[in-house]
C-alpha cells in the first residue's frame, strides 16, 4: 500500500529538519534536572579552596638591587701589575651572581643572624617561624657532634619553668639540660608574652651552619640586567617578610665584606714581596757602591773623553738595552725562585714586572684565583675535602705551566741578550786600544744603573700599594635596600577562586557529559529528533493506573487528554481514508505497544467511530487480558476456518462502539499463519463492518509480522518507550521510514515522564505544543485518584530518583 503523504507529515518532517541542532533552550530543559548537583559541586569546591587558602602558608616578596663596579677603569702602562696584584680585570657580571648564592656565602648571612636556630609558635593545622624574636632563648653550652642537628619541644609552663617533650617535669628557664649529646640551656625572653601565640608549645630547632645556609638559599633569586647594565635584582620568598628583608640586607653587606677582605689579602702579599726585593736590592746597590769607590782609588780612574766619545755611545745605546734585558732576567729568575720554593706553593704568584707575556699573565691569574678560592673554602671545609683536593691538584697544574713559561720566557730573553751583546762586543772590539780600567768602570755603571731602575720601579709600586690598600672600598653598592610588600604573593585568593570554582562546574558537567556519552537509552524527545526522520505524532505520559484502559467516556485526566491530541493528529493522516486501518508496532516487547493500541481503539470509539481492535501479536496477546475480558476464538481460529467473523468479534464493556478480535489460540507457526490467503478475507469483512481499525501486532525488531500485516495498514503509529528503547532502534526506525517498509510511519513517544520538575517532551513541562496549560496541576485536568499513604522514608527515596537518578 503506498505511503500516504498530507500536510500534517510535510510539516512534522520540517519540524524534525530544524530540530536537529539542539537549541541552548532544549539543552537547559534537558539537563536542567543535574543542576542540584553542579550547585553542590560548586559549593564544595568553593569550600575546598576557602580551606586551602586558609591554611596555606602565606609567601611574601622582598627585594632590593645593588650595583657592580667595574674596577678596570684606568689606561696606564701598569695595567699587567695592577691586573696580577689588584685587582681580576673586568667585573664579570655571571660570576658575581654564582657568588652571591653560592653556600659560603648563605653561610655567612645564617652565621651573623644566627640562623642556625630557629623557634616555631604551633597552630592548630600547622607550625609558623617567629622571627627576629621568640619568647624563648636556646643556647648551646656544649655539643656532641658540631655536624648533626637536633631539635625538642617546648611547652612553656609560666616565666619561670617549662617542659620538654611529652615529659612532665618542669625545668628552670637558665638551668642547663641534656638533649641527647648536647648540653643547652633555654633563657625567658620576658619582653615578648606567650600569650600572643595560640599555643604555649613551641618547637626550637638547632641546625649545623652547612643546613642553616641551605635552607636561606633556597628563597633566593638573584635577577641579571636585560641591557647592559651591572644593577642586580635580589629577591627573597619567604613566609616570614623580616627573614627577608633581613636576609637579603645581611647577603649585601656580607658581600661588601668579602670583596673588601680579597683587596685586602692581595695588597698585603704584594707589598711582601716588594719589600723583601728591596731589601736584595739595597744590599745589591750598597755592595756596587762600595766597589766603584775601592775600583777609582785604587786603579785611579779619571772620566775618558776624545776618541771614545763616539764608541761609547754606541755601546751605551747597546748597554741600555741590555739593561733592559737582564733586568727582565732577573724578574724571571727570582719568579723561578719563587715559584720553585715549596714555601710559596699557596701564595700568590706576583708576575709581569715589565714581562709583557701574555700567556704567563693568563696563567697567573688562573693560579692566583685558585688560591684565593682555596683560602676562602678552607674556612668552611677541611683540607681533606674533595673540594680542596681538586683546585690544589689544579694548583699543582698551573704552576708547572707557570715555571715551564717563565723557561721560555727566559730563553727569549737570553736570545735577545746574546744578540745585542754580539753588536756592543764588536764596538768594544775598536776600544780594545782604550785603557782596559775605564772598560772595567763601564761594566761596573752598568750594572749600577740596572739595579737602581729596578729599585726605582719597585719603591714606585710600593707607594702606590700601600695607597690602595689604605683606600680599599667594595665594587658594589647598595642601590636599594631590601623592601617589604605587605600583600603575599601566595596564596592567590583569585586564581584559586577562580580555578576551584571552573573545577566544581568543569566535573560535574564532564560526569553529566560521560554519562550522556554512556547513556544508551532514549528518554527524550530531542534524542528521538536527533537520529530519525519520521515524524513524531504525539506523546503520552506516565500512567500509574492498574488498569490498562485509561481514556474512559468521561474521563479527563491528563494521559487521556493526550490520546484525544493524538486522535486529532491521526486525522490528519487518514483524512483521505475511509475506514482507515492503523498498524501499531515498536521495537521490542514491553514499550506499551498494547497499551496504545487499547487507548487508540477506545479514543477512536469515543469520538463516535465503530472500532475494532485486532490482537495480531499472536506470540504474546495482551490486549484482550488488559481489557480483563475472556480469552475467545480468534484470528487463528477464523484462518484455519473454525470460526465466522461473526464468532470472533467481542464488544468492550462501557463502550458502544469498540470491539476487539483476540488472536485465538497461539499457533506453532505464526509467520506462515499470517501469509494465508483467509487472512485477506478476514480483512475485507473487517474492513466492511467497521469504520476505523487497529491492528496490534508483534514487534517488528524481533518478528517480520509487522512487515507482512503492512499491506493491511493505511498507517502505521510505531511505540518508542522513554528509558525503554534503545537509541540504535532508532537506525531501524529510519531505515523503515527511508525505505517505505510499513506505510505512513509516525512515532509515539510513550512513557514520557518528568524529570527533575520539567516534562521531558518537546517543550517541557507546557503540555504537548503549549495547548492548554502548563502541565497536569493547571486546573484543566482531572487529577489522579489518591493513592494509599505512602512512608516519608520512600516519599524521599522518590524525591531524590526524581532530581538525582
Amino acid at each position: 500500500m503506498p505511503e500516504a503523504t498530507n500536510g500534517f507529515e510535510q510539516k512534522s518532517v520540517a519540524i524534525n529538519e530544524i530540530s536537529w541542532k539542539l537549541g541552548p533552550r532544549d539543552f537547559i530543559f534537558k539537563n536542567i534536572k543535574y543542576v542540584p548537583w553542579i550547585i553542590i559541586s560548586v559549593v564544595a569546591a568553593l569550600a575546598l579552596a576557602y580551606i586551602k587558602i586558609r591554611y596555606t602558608p602565606r609567601i611574601y616578596h622582598v627585594q632590593s638591587s645593588m650595583l657592580i663596579k667595574n674596577d678596570r677603569n684606568s689606561n696606564s702602562k701598569d695595567d699587567r701589575f695592577d691586573e696580577l696584584f689588584m685587582s681580576q680585570g673586568s667585573t664579570n657580571l655571571s660570576n658575581e651572581i654564582q657568588i652571591l648564592s653560592s653556600r659560603p656565602m648563605m653561610q655567612r648571612v645564617a652565621h651573623n643572624l644566627n640562623f642556625q636556630t630557629r623557634y616555631y609558635g604551633t597552630g592548630k593545622v600547622r607550625s609558623s617561624l617567629s622571627y627576629p624574636n621568640g619568647p624563648i632563648e636556646l643556647s648551646v653550652i656544649h655539643q656532641g657532634d658540631s655536624s648533626v642537628g637536633f631539635d625538642l619541644q617546648v611547652t612553656v609552663l609560666d616565666d619561670n619553668r617549662f617542659t620538654l617533650g611529652k615529659s612532665t617535669h618542669p625545668i628552670s628557664f637558665g638551668q642547663p639540660f641534656d638533649i641527647g649529646a648536647n648540653k643547652c640551656t633555654l633563657y625567658r625572653n620576658k619582653d615578648i608574652s606567650v600569650n600572643n601565640y595560640s599555643s604555649p608549645i613551641f618547637y626550637v630547632r638547632w641546625d649545623p651552619l652547612s643546613v642553616a645556609g641551605n635552607a636561606l638559599i633556597e628563597g633566593l633569586k638573584i635577577i641579571p640586567p636585560a641591557d647592559q647594565s651591572t644593577i642586580l635584582t635580589l629577591t627573597y620568598e619567604s613566609e616570614n617578610f623580616n627573614l627577608g628583608r633581613d636576609v637579603l640586607n645581611m647577603l649585601m653587606r656580607v658581600y661588601d665584606t668579602l670583596i673588601i677582605e680579597d683587596k685586602n689579602r692581595i695588597a698585603l702579599n704584594t707589598l711582601s714581596f716588594i719589600n723583601k726585593r728591596l731589601d736584595t736590592l739595597e744590599y745589591q746597590l750598597s755592595s756596587l757602591e762600595s766597589g766603584i769607590r775601592s775600583f777609582r782609588a785604587n786603579q785611579e780612574v779619571f772620566d775618558i773623553e776624545g776618541q771614545s766619545k763616539m764608541y761609547l755611545d754606541n755601546i751605551g745605546e747597546n748597554a741600555r738595552l741590555i739593561a733592559n734585558q737582564e733586568t727582565r732576567i732577573s724578574i724571571v729568575d727570582y719568579l723561578l725562585s719563587y715559584i720553585n720554593d715549596t714555601k710559596n706553593i699557596y701564595e700568590l704568584v706576583p708576575i709581569n714586572l715589565g714581562i709583557e707575556e701574555p700567556a704567563l699573565t693568563a696563567l697567573v691569574a688562573e693560579y692566583n684565583r685558585l688560591v684565593l678560592d682555596r683560602k676562602s673554602n678552607l674556612k668552611t671545609t677541611r683540607p681533606d675535602n674533595p673540594l680542596i683536593l681538586t683546585i690544589e691538584g689544579n694548583l699543582e697544574k698551573i704552576r708547572h705551566n707557570i715555571a715551564q713559561a717563565l723557561v721560555n720566557v727566559k730563553q727569549g730573553y737570553l736570545i735577545a741578550r746574546n744578540n745585542i751583546t754580539q753588536q756592543k762586543n764588536g764596538l768594544e772590539g775598536q776600544l780594545r786600544s782604550l785603557p782596559g780600567k775605564s772598560m772595567q768602570l763601564v761594566s761596573i755603571n752598568r750594572r749600577q744603573k740596572i739595579l737602581e731602575n729596578l729599585y726605582s720601579f719597585l719603591l714606585q709600586k710600593k707607594i702606590e700599594t700601600s695607597i690602595s690598600s689604605a683606600s680599599t672600598i667594595s665594587n658594589s653598592k647598595v642601590v636599594e635596600p631590601a623592601m617589604i610588600n605587605n600583600n603575599p604573593i601566595s596564596p592567590n585568593k583569585n586564581k584559586i577562586y577562580t580555578f576551584y570554582l571552573l573545577m566544581g562546574i568543569i566535573i560535574p558537567v564532564g560526569v553529566i557529559a560521560l554519562l550522556e556519552l554512556m547513556r544508551d537509552k532514549v528518554d527524550n524527545r530531542l534524542d528521538v529528533e536527533k537520529h530519525t526522520h519520521a515524524p513524531i505524532l504525539g506523546e503520552i505520559g506516565h500512567s500509574d493506573d492498574e488498569s490498562a484502559l485509561v481514556v474512559t467516556k468521561n474521563s479527563r485526566r491528563f494521559v487521556a487528554e493526550q490520546f484525544r491530541i493524538l486522535r486529532s493528529n491521526l486525522k490528519y493522516l487518514t483524512a483521505k481514508k475511509e475506514n482507515p486501518s492503523l498498524l501499531v508496532t515498536s521495537s521490542f516487547s514491553g514499550e506499551g505497544k498494547s497499551f496504545i493500541s487499547t487507548n487508540i481503539g477506545a479514543v477512536m470509539a469515543l469520538s463516535g467511530k465503530k472500532t475494532v481492535i485486532m490482537e495480531f501479536d499472536i506470540r504474546k496477546p495482551k490486549v484482550l487480558e488488559s481489557l480483563g475480558l475472556k480469552r475467545k476464538m480468534g484470528i487463528t481460529n477464523y484462518i484455519i476456518g473454525r470460526a465466522t467473523i461473526d464468532d470472533i468479534i467481542i464488544p468492550v464493556p462501557g463502550f458502544e462502539s469498540l470491539y476487539v478480535i483476540a488472536c485465538g489460540p497461539i499457533p506453532p507457526n505464526p509467520a506462515e499463519l499470517l501469509l494465508d490467503s483467509k487472512l485477506d478475507d478476514l480483512m475485507n469483512e473487517v474492513r466492511s463492518r467497521f469504520e476505523v481499525v487497529v491492528m496490534d501486532t508483534a514487534p517488528v525488531g524481533l518478528v517480520s509480522d509487522s512487515i507482512t500485516l503492512g499491506k493491511y495498514a493505511n498507517c502505521t503509529l510505531f511505540v518508542i518507550r522513554m528509558g525503554q528503547t534503545y537509541r540504535k532502534i532508532l537506525r531501524l526506525v529510519e531505515d523503515l521510514y527511508i525505505e517505505k517498509k510499513l506505510p505512513s510511519i509516525s512515532l509515539v513517544l510513550n512513557d514520557v515522564k518528568l524529570e527533575g520538575g520539567y516534562y521531558s517532551g518537546y517543550y517541557g513541562g507546557y503540555g504537548y505544543y503549549g495547548g492548554y496549560g502548563y502541565g497536569i496541576e493547571s486546573g484543566y485536568f482531572e487529577k489522579p485518584a489518591k493513592k494509599k499513604a505512602v512512608p516519608p522514608h520512600k516519599q524521599f527515596v522518590r524525591w531524590w530518583n526524581k532530581w538525582f537518578s
